[in-house]
């Protein structure tokens, strides 16, 4: 069910949190590239070396890697950016959040477009600004002329998380609950997104998937949850697509 990939950074904690999320939204087997250990990881996630830049060039040649997860408290430093610079060559499938979006700035629809296969970019309302720009148009035009432009699948997060592809197909999710806003759920949609990818051929479909299963686990956690009761809540949204 796909090898996914979560690249770790500064912050390890979020890594982790996707990684979790990335096995409970049915990935069939999850790696943490990091440069040392990472709290919270059950066993069943595996710890992969990626201590230098070669490294991590090295485990991303992996011919088994069905997608790769980058920005998860991956920070904004020079390494972090020759990190990313490696992922972006790796030609795997990719999904993109937080930091490795900042990171990109307004340069990215020119980076974006060149990736071998569309990427799935997850921004919040700030990551957006800082990649697009403009805000002066409605939420749905503007992310539908960025997947454009970028030709990745886009999910624009909040109340009314906006999903867009390169060809102009959007679809607007109005359920989200509240409490989504609370801090390290945005890492567990990517995990969430990465999961989806790894058992998807169309990015758009993977990218509708995760928000449909970060709602529906929303839900079912209630009101005040983590991070870790969301996640905990993953299997049983999947089940009830099953």
């Amino acid at each position: 069910r796909g090898l996914v990939v979560v690249v770790a950074g500064e912050m390890p904690g979020a890594a982790a949190l996707a990684a979790r999320a990335a096995q409970r939204a049915g990935a069939g087997y999850v790696k943490v590239a990091a440069q040392g250990p990472v709290a919270g990881l059950p066993s069943s996630i595996v710890q992969a070396d990626a201590s230098d830049d070669a490294a991590l060039a090295n485990m991303l040649s992996d011919p088994r890697i069905a997608v790769v997860l980058i920005g998860c408290g991956l920070g904004r430093s020079e390494q972090a950016r020759r990190r990313l610079d490696i992922v972006l060559d790796c030609g795997k499938p990719l999904v993109l959040d937080a930091d490795a979006l900042t990171l990109l700035g307004q340069d990215s629809p020119d980076v974006l477009k060149q990736l071998a296969v569309p990427a799935i970019l997850t921004p919040h309302g700030g990551e957006f600004s800082r990649i697009s720009g403009d805000n002066s148009a409605s939420k749905i035009d503007r992310t539908r002329v960025y997947a454009a432009a970028s030709r990745c699948v886009l999910i624009n997060k909040g109340a009314d998380s906006t999903i867009a592809e390169p060809g102009g197909e959007c679809v607007v999710s109005m359920q989200s609950s509240t409490w989504l806003s609370t801090a390290g759920t945005g890492d567990v949609l990517a995990g969430i997104a990465a999961a989806r990818r790894a058992v998807e051929t169309d990015p758009f479909d993977a990218a509708k998937q995760s928000v449909w299963l970060h709602n529906r686990a929303a839900i079912l956690a209630g009101p005040a949850f983590t991070p870790e009761d969301l996640i905990a809540h993953l299997p049983s949204a999947l089940a009830e697509c099953l």
